[in-house]
């Protein structure tokens, strides 16, 4: 079938109406009752500096640990090494033919989208650092679960890069080696991220066997304090960070659902829509005999009904949730809703046309680019179920350890975005006032900047310390859009 699809994302301007974030006047600074002689640590891609979906150069420099050491410079004179990647561009994986692909940009000013430097950097294997005056271990693609793993270096080739020991070291074992006074430590998003932008397409209640798998909160819970246990160990103290809700983040965010556009001028889009709502004819009148067969009821009939109109229109998604009709011929299909969320993917294969139908409109959209309201659900609840366990261990050390509620920071962040000195922050991909990279899950230097004061603000609460903001103002944001 021959027809024209338009797809519409449509960039929103924010005019910020959320807190004000302002900076007071400070005391001298002061350690309090922490000791940032030597600080490390443990972490996951955020930790690192991963930024546009690359680990490069800015956003190694960038990383919120980082910047962190520089206003805790201001208290105590430390050294703060990275396993710098020295990879200016930044590698995010290879086209067919080999050729690297680098960190996001963005293209196309007219409709903005983000895509790959091409060619990128190759990825660099090697550091040539010395691999014990490391203090970010910062991994990306590091679970909880994944930290005390010997020989995790094998899998992870980000840790390779600067493992004590390929063989037997483990990015926990290596970190408590590093001797530290103070450390931070902010993992746990991964043991829900995987399965939530995998579209929820993992075992719900895994162990870990794969990186799509939701991980169990039996395996997370016996694996957490311990694990903090083993840091405080030898007296440091140290600030650790909760898990915010992923489905906040701009991966879910962005992209709207109602994706499909018909044009009621343009004939084409006219053919295409009569053809579209005469071949699901027969699929809503079998949603209408199973509702007079009470295997459904009126709402789930409504909720399944597929017709588009001229206009924006969701698109067709699988959903799960639905109750099973297939032994009527009936698929577990239905026109996506504002309750729904897309990946940031997903505006790049709607309208494919896979050679046997349109994707989105006579094929519907693969779970893995899809959340649906129950699937969100499922993500939530355990992300309070680890919450609460990171709760827990805060009390169990409270002498020790410091909290970051990113959670709830985030949730107010999501919601109505920060004026800070007047200027704003959004959790957004697109300039000027992101604060996110362009990958919708990293921060931007801008928002690495803002996280960094929440750790500040929380180790001062705690600790007595009186470590001065940094200014997220100060720090570099998303480029604008250049030409394709």
């Amino acid at each position: 079938m021959k027809a024209v699809k338009k797809i519409m994302l449509i960039i929103v301007w924010i005019t910020l109406s959320g807190c004000t974030y302002t900076f007071p006047e400070v005391d001298s600074p002061t350690a309090g009752s922490a000791d940032f002689t030597k600080i490390i640590s443990v972490g996951n891609s955020i930790t690192s500096g991963y930024a546009n979906g690359a680990l490069y150069d800015e956003g190694q420099e960038f990383s919120f640990v980082n910047i962190l050491a520089g206003q805790v410079n201001l208290v105590t004179p430390i050294t703060y090494n990275q396993p710098n990647i020295n990879s200016p561009v930044g590698y995010s994986g290879t086209l067919p033919d080999g050729t690297p692909m680098g960190r996001l940009i963005l293209v196309n000013p007219d409709n903005p989208f983000p895509s790959p430097i091409i060619p990128g950097d190759a990825f660099n294997e090697t550091y040539i650092g010395d691999k014990s005056a490391i203090n970010n271990f910062g991994v990306p693609g590091l679970r909880l679960i994944d930290v005390d793993i010997t020989g995790y270096a094998l899998e992870n080739p980000y840790f390779k890069r600067f493992a004590m020991d390929v063989n037997s070291s483990s990015v926990l074992g290596d970190a408590v080696a590093a001797n530290s006074t103070f450390f931070t430590f902010w993992l746990g998003n991964n043991d829900v991220l995987g399965f939530a932008t995998a579209g929820a397409s993992g075992n719900p209640d895994g162990d870990g066997s794969s990186s799509d798998d939701l991980i169990s909160s039996t395996l997370f819970n016996q694996k957490y304090e311990p694990i903090v246990s083993e840091l405080i160990a030898n007296g440091a103290k140290g600030v650790i960070a909760n898990i915010p809700n992923v489905t906040d983040i701009p991966f879910f965010t962005t992209v709207p659902i109602d994706l499909i556009y018909f044009d009621n001028s343009d004939p084409a889009d006219t053919l295409l829509m009569y053809q579209l709502n005469q071949d699901y004819q027969s699929y809503n009148q079998g949603l209408k005999e199973a509702q007079n067969n009470n295997d459904i009821d009126q709402d789930e009939a409504d909720s399944r009904e597929i017709v588009f109109k001229a206009g924006n229109n969701g698109v067709l998604i699988f959903d799960e949730s639905l109750t099973d009709l297939t032994s009527q011929g009936l698929a577990s299909i239905r026109m996506a809703t504002t309750d729904d969320l897309l990946t940031i993917y997903a505006a790049l294969v709607v309208g494919q046309d896979l050679g046997d139908g349109l994707l989105g409109t006579e094929i519907p959209l693969p779970d893995q680019y899809t959340l649906t309201p129950d699937e969100q659900a499922m993500v939530l609840a355990r992300t309070t179920e680890f919450n609460d366990i990171i709760q827990a261990t805060v009390n169990n050390h409270a002498e020790s350890l410091a909290l970051v509620d990113i959670n709830a920071i985030f949730k107010e962040f999501a919601e109505s975005g920060v004026d800070i000195n007047g200027s704003g922050l959004t959790a957004s991909i697109f300039p000027p006032f992101s604060g996110f990279s362009l990958d919708g899950v990293h921060p931007n230097p801008r928002g690495a900047a803002y996280i960094t004061n929440q750790f500040i603000e929380a180790i001062n609460n705690k600790f007595g310390a009186i470590i001065p903001l940094t200014n997220p103002n100060n720090y570099p944001g998303n480029e604008l859009p250049v030409l394709p």
